[in-house]
């Protein structure tokens, strides 16, 4: 079976997903740690244009993100065999932490498009915006992304999808984001979408190609 264009630039949506977060969150850019409320709405109220324009572009990563775990499923389930038990848990932590993801960016740009309104946003409403969203970002995504990781790192070990180092990174990544300090975590996390896309076009790796690469650990 030939693969299409679209299926061959397909790995390439996790990198697109990492690009889209991290220049939503730089233009966002307020990265203090629990600061009082009235700071939060002082710099929202101050940075509206700002705040609703990196919400909104991060919020595309998500499209990308679901995009990407199809991408993933597809390598996985073509060397898994069987039913693809873990290729499925996968791509289900992949879509999780996307939605979540998407719900959490969605907030930010509703926080900057509120405090854009006569009146500006309070410092009631910013804090709970602010702190919403870093719960999602910082736990909740987390943990989805640490079940999208752990599926596709144990299905790797088993087929030598990727370099056994890599596979047994990835674990540790996906251990550390079940901990609660998963907020030092995430760099990795993020950095494995990058890692995982690349590796996956660089090496035509799809549906269509299910020779296993490398010999299995």
């Amino acid at each position: 079976m030939k693969e299409s264009r679209i299926e061959r630039l397909s790995p390439l949506s996790g990198a697109a997903a990492m690009i889209f977060m991290l220049v939503g969150i730089v233009i966002f850019n307020n990265y203090e740690f629990l600061p009082p409320a009235e700071r939060i709405a002082e710099f929202l109220n101050s940075n509206a244009p700002q705040v609703y324009t990196g919400g909104y572009i991060a919020s595309l990563s998500t499209f990308f993100l679901i995009w990407f775990a199809g991408s993933v499923r597809s390598a996985l389930i073509a060397r898994e065999g069987g039913n693809g038990h873990l290729s499925t848990i996968a791509f289900g932590g992949g879509v999780a932490a996307a939605v979540v993801l998407g719900i959490s960016f969605v907030g930010i740009f509703a926080s900057g498009l509120r405090a854009s309104a006569p009146g500006g946003i309070t410092p009631v409403g910013a804090v709970t915006m602010i702190d919403f969203y870093a719960q999602l970002t910082g736990q909740l995504f987390g943990i989805f992304m640490a079940v999208f990781i752990s599926a596709a790192a144990v299905v790797s070990l088993r087929t030598g999808l990727f370099p056994s180092w890599f596979g047994w990174a990835s674990l540790v990544v996906s251990f550390g984001l079940l901990t609660p300090y998963a907020y030092a975590m995430l760099a990795f996390a993020i950095l494995w979408l990058l890692v995982v896309s690349i590796w996956l076009y660089v090496r035509g790796i799809s549906v269509v190609d299910v020779t296993p690469i490398g010999e299995p650990v």
